[in-house]
C-alpha cells in the first residue's frame, strides 16, 4: 500500500500541472476501454459512454468562445471529437474501437508531453 503522503504528493503536483491531469483523465477512460472487451455488457456500456462524455467535454471546451487555444488546433480538436463521437452513434458492433483507443491514446500521449 502506497504512503498517503506519497499520494498526496502526487495528487498535488498533478493538480499543479493542467495537462498532466487531462492525460490521467484520458489515460483513465482509455483504460477502461482497453478492459472492457473482458468484462460484462455493462462495463462496455459504460465503457464507451465515458468515452462519449469525454470527446463530449473536449468538443465543448474547443468550441468555447473563451478558449485561448490556437483557432487551428481549436478546429482541428473538434473536427477530431466530431468524428469520435460520430463513431459513438455507430451501433456498437459496427464501431471501429481499435481506432477509438488509438485516438484517446495519442491525446493522451500529447498532453504527456
Amino acid at each position: 500500500m502506497r504512503n498517503p503522503l506519497d499520494i498526496y504528493r502526487t495528487t498535488r503536483l498533478l493538480a499543479s500541472n493542467t495537462k498532466a491531469l487531462e492525460a490521467q483523465v484520458f489515460r483513465r477512460v482509455l483504460y477502461q476501454l482497453e478492459q472492457a472487451p473482458q468484462g460484462s455488457e455493462l462495463e462496455q456500456i459504460k465503457a464507451l459512454a465515458d468515452l462519449r462524455v469525454l470527446w463530449l467535454t473536449v468538443l465543448g471546451l474547443v468550441t468555447d468562445p473563451d478558449n485561448h487555444l490556437p483557432s487551428t488546433l481549436q478546429q482541428n480538436l473538434q473536427q477530431l471529437a466530431l468524428a469520435v463521437v460520430a463513431e459513438l452513434d455507430l451501433p456498437v458492433a459496427e464501431q471501429d474501437r481499435d481506432w477509438l483507443v488509438q485516438v484517446t491514446s495519442q491525446i493522451a500521449a500529447g498532453l504527456e508531453d
